[in-house]
């Protein structure tokens, strides 16, 4: 049994087919199931094997996570789930949880839901989480708002009327040198991606209008959002200015992530990018418990990049010819690449 959380009186892991008994018990509970959009759905133990094998283990193979099994220490049961489910529809990954009515009361809905944010912090590298609850469901609206869950608007679905909430936890990482912090200013990314030096060797347009800066910042945070990267500013702590910015995004399927950084030409050749990606990197391999490779694609005339990863370790893996196709052109790409087990 693989241990994912445990907690004083918990122990949680992934599902497996053998927890169908289980599953059908807390699922076809009418009042574990009255504020949900899932009432009826299970009412046979086949029908459990269903859910366990066509959602939870299709989603734990896909993005990594999906909802875990709940077990009491005491007893060795499971009493029902806890953890996350990626929702399309709300562009987020959904913190939830549920347990055979004789186990409320104690205290192990706020117990499990904690520890699920936590991992999900600390284990997942995911940063945005999201709650949906009905209203009348006073207990379990405590209890999100007890993890620190803000409203942010109310609607009508499934039939029930629901209340939206989501926690915030953007990583900002400091060092001596600079911050990295989350990609908010629009100037700041327009008055970096404008720069025709900054933009020679990219896959990006130069920028002529601050509306461009604004939609790769949406872009950029629909991606952190939706779990699978986040995007800094390189914010210098002396003179309190951006000199850069830096990012990755992650690909559950092969365990891999792509980095990137563009620093000012103002500001090359003072180190920034060396110690960026290092800070970056280091947060990833802590935060992301599944990350095995960090990758870096560099166009073999980018000789100041094709440095800086040498220098920091990288392998260089090889060259893809005519992979990268932007402004009218096809180009080779140099794969440099970092794993977990070389740091």
């Amino acid at each position: 049994m693989n241990i994912l959380i445990e907690t004083p009186r918990l122990l949680v892991r992934q599902f497996t087919i053998e927890d169908a008994e289980q599953v059908f018990k807390f699922s076809s509970n009418e009042d574990v199931t009255r504020y949900t959009g899932d009432a009826g759905w299970v009412n046979t133990i086949s029908d459990a094997e269903n859910i366990i094998r066509n959602i939870w283990l299709k989603e734990y193979n896909e993005v990594g996570y999906a909802r875990f099994a709940l077990i009491l220490k005491e007893n060795n049961q499971v009493i029902g789930f806890c953890g996350l489910k990626y929702e399309p529809e709300l562009n987020a990954p959904d913190i939830g949880y549920r347990m055979l009515p004789e186990y409320w009361g104690k205290g192990l809905g706020m117990e499990a839901s904690r520890a699920a944010l936590e991992y999900a912090f600390n284990q997942l590298g995911l940063s945005y989480i999201v709650g949906e609850v009905d209203v009348a469901n006073t207990a379990s609206h405590k209890i999100l708002t007890n993890l620190g869950l803000v409203e942010q608007k109310r609607y009508e679905k499934w039939g029930h009327h629901l209340i939206h909430l989501s926690i915030d936890n953007f990583p900002k990482i400091t060092t001596d040198m600079f911050t990295l912090v989350q990609q908010t200013q629009a100037e700041a990314v327009f008055r970096l991606f404008s720069n025709s030096k900054v933009c020679e060797f990219y896959d990006l347009p130069v920028m002529s209008d601050l509306a461009e800066a604004k939609k790769l910042i949406e872009q950029d945070e629909l991606i952190r959002r939706q779990g699978n990267g986040h995007r800094w500013l390189i914010k210098c702590n002396t003179r309190q200015q951006i000199v850069g910015s830096c990012g990755y995004k992650y690909d559950f399927a092969t365990r891999t992530a792509k980095v990137s950084i563009e620093i000012h030409p103002d500001f090359w050749q003072q180190g920034f990018a060396s110690n960026a990606i290092t800070a970056m990197t280091k947060w990833m391999f802590t935060h992301i418990a599944s990350l095995n490779r960090i990758e870096a694609e560099v166009l073999p005339e980018n000789t100041a990049s094709t440095k800086l990863f040498n220098k920091l370790g990288f392998h260089l893996d090889g060259v893809i010819r005519e992979k990268g196709v932007w402004k009218n052109k096809t180009h080779d790409l140099q794969v440099f690449s970092l794993l977990r087990r070389e740091i």
